[in-house]
């Protein structure tokens, strides 16, 4: 077994469940298991693995809140490493790489940039240089951590628009730009609102909604929502068919299914089909399932999630040979594999399913923006970039659904009791955390060709939502300051 071990002088730049979070990964960026915990001076790291790798830890940067900092590359060594300064030589690394990289695209990197380069990484030397006093050395290599970050964004912004002002070269960009409906019809004042910002809207279709009653089915919330979206020329995703947890499933499903495969399959057959049959012709885009990359309350492998992605698929390519379908996944840094035994990383489980050449059109990307523990914890903009260029090499086009706190406040209407750990600033205004993520993030989503599709995955926070505050409208149906930021994006950007 494999031991790695890092001096940690300053513990408060931590959550106090951090460990339980932080996870290594090797060059293919897959996390590893391992037993991360807390000794008498830093951090200790067992794995079975004794190559080297990047320590990857959620980390509280002023002005930030939580992010999920790397270390660079490591080799196991006798000496403990300053977690600090590692995780700031390997913020550092990225934005150097990033520059290169983009550099290397034709990019005219903006001499303010450089500048916080050099700002950077004259403090990450001087920490370096100090670590025979780690308590200054921590102080220094976490004020090196906020100039890269500080850099990255300005990087990320520059490079999104040069590389959107070549794109528009060709016209504007024709993409799809929606947001999912929920559990309702929208009220005449948000159809009002949110219109402007949109040109796509998901029906969920959801199998509960639908079948509460088992051999019951009620369409009529699905049938308002696919009149609506007509009503209002609005492209229409529908979905996902199948997602396989308490909030998707009917009821019914859990008194029997559990343990019998042929019958829950069955069951999933019969619901795909009822659906695909009303529906067909009238939706642009199906979503077959979602969220099957992950464990759920069924137990069943992944191989049998495989299976269910590859009857979902072909079920509805068999009534409907026509409309593209995309399978989605979830969580797609995959860092709860150094948690719980997993084979598949989400990359590699949309490769087997891309490879069986099913007839898949796309792969969907479920990110639920800094929400601990079930959705994508908190990651810089150029990182976030980089996750969607590796699901990009699968050569397919990417369906991006989003959620990202409007504030950091508790929600009890929340189905979920995630965390947001200091997304939004004490004392900000309530959803300007919300709006200046949009800013940052969405406009380099659409700096890249493979992304055909971006999804606001929460309508409003006064309908049944599971991630608490990531509604576009609040409890109250008021719109928040992120949709006039998506219907400015909209009109700059889209066709």
């Amino acid at each position: 077994m494999g031991v790695m071990k890092f001096l940690v002088p300053r513990r408060d730049d931590f959550a106090l469940d951090a460990v339980e979070r932080a996870y290594m990964a090797g060059l293919d960026e897959i996390p590893w298991r391992a037993r991360i915990h807390w000794s008498d001076d830093g951090l200790s790291v067992e794995r079975a693995e004794a190559d080297s790798g990047n320590l990857f830890v959620p980390c509280l940067v002023d002005g930030r809140g939580e992010l999920v900092l790397s270390t660079a590359c490591l080799m196991e060594r006798p000496l403990p490493y300053h977690l600090h300064v590692e995780l700031a030589r390997g913020t550092l690394n990225r934005l150097r790489n990033q520059i290169a990289t983009w550099e290397g695209m034709g990019m005219r990197v903006p001499e303010a940039v450089r500048k916080l380069v050099h700002v950077a990484s004259e403090q990450f030397a001087g920490a370096a240089t100090r670590q025979d006093d780690p308590a200054v050395a921590a102080a220094g290599a976490m004020e090196a951590t906020r100039s890269a970050l500080e850099a990255i964004d300005a990087l990320a912004a520059a490079f999104a628009d040069q590389a959107l002002a070549t794109r528009h070269q060709a016209g504007k960009i024709n993409a799809l730009f929606g947001v999912n409906l929920g559990w309702s019809k929208p009220s005449p004042a948000v159809t009002a609102a949110i219109l402007p910002a949109i040109n796509t809207a998901v029906v969920p279709l959801s199998w509960r909604a639908i079948e509460g009653t088992e051999g019951q089915r009620d369409w009529s919330l699905c049938d308002a929502q696919i009149e609506w979206c007509r009503a209002h020329n609005l492209k229409i995703c529908s979905g996902p068919l199948l997602q396989v947890d308490k909030w998707s499933l009917p009821d019914w499903m859990y008194l029997w299914g559990e343990g019998d495969e042929d019958s829950f399959r069955k069951c999933v057959a019969e619901h795909v089909d009822a659906v695909v049959d009303r529906y067909r012709g009238k939706v642009q885009l199906w979503q077959c399932a979602a969220r099957l990359n992950l464990n759920n309350d069924f137990d069943q492998g992944e191989e049998e999630r495989l299976r269910l992605a590859v009857l979902t698929v072909e079920l509805i390519r068999r009534m409907d040979a026509r409309t593209p379908i995309v399978l989605t996944l979830d969580q797609p840094w995959g860092s709860y594999m150094g948690r719980e035994d997993y084979d598949l990383s989400p990359l590699h489980f949309a490769d087997a399913l891309v490879r069986a050449q099913l007839g898949i059109a796309g792969i969907g990307l479920e990110i639920n923006f800094g929400y601990v523990p079930h959705g994508s914890e908190a990651r810089d903009v150029v990182e976030f970039g980089r996750q969607i260029d590796r699901f990009g090499s699968l050569g397919l086009p990417l369906l991006i659904s989003l959620v990202v706190p409007g504030e950091g406040s508790g929600d009890a209407a929340a189905r979920l009791k995630d965390q947001a750990p200091g997304f939004a600033a004490p004392g900000s205004p309530a959803g300007e955390a919300q709006r200046a993520w949009a800013e940052r993030y969405v406009p380099l989503l659409l700096t890249k060709q493979p992304v055909q599709g971006i999804l606001w995955n929460q309508l409003s926070d006064s309908q049944p939502h599971l991630f608490a505050h990531g509604g576009l409208f609040d409890a109250k149906d008021r719109a928040k300051p992120i949709v006039e930021q998506l219907a400015k994006l909209r009109r700059e950007h889209l066709v």
